[in-house]
């Protein structure tokens, strides 16, 4: 059975009401910028510590923080409302 995720209401496809929205969140997709000081750095002793950093995390959670995809259900009432304020202004 497939409900609103706003609103909770039964939504039942083939009848034309209500709107899947496909949301892809992705990081800063911009290269990294490097001073001449980060080309001199000890880069084994960074990569070391970034390893201890992330130790314990599952792959989901690393994942999460550069790439997330999310699939809503919308009634039409809720979806527009939503597409008229998606960051709910």
């Amino acid at each position: 059975m497939l409900t609103c995720a706003r609103c909770a209401r039964e939504l039942t496809p083939g009848e034309g009401d209500f709107y899947l929205v496909r949301i892809i969140a992705v990081a800063d997709p911009s290269p990294p910028v490097f001073s001449e000081e980060d080309l001199l750095s000890d880069v084994e002793s960074e990569v070391q510590e970034l390893l201890v950093r992330v130790r314990g995390r599952s792959e989901d959670e690393m994942m999460d923080q550069v790439y997330r995809r999310e699939f809503l259900y919308l009634c039409t009432p809720c979806y527009r409302r939503w597409i008229d304020n998606p960051v709910g202004e």
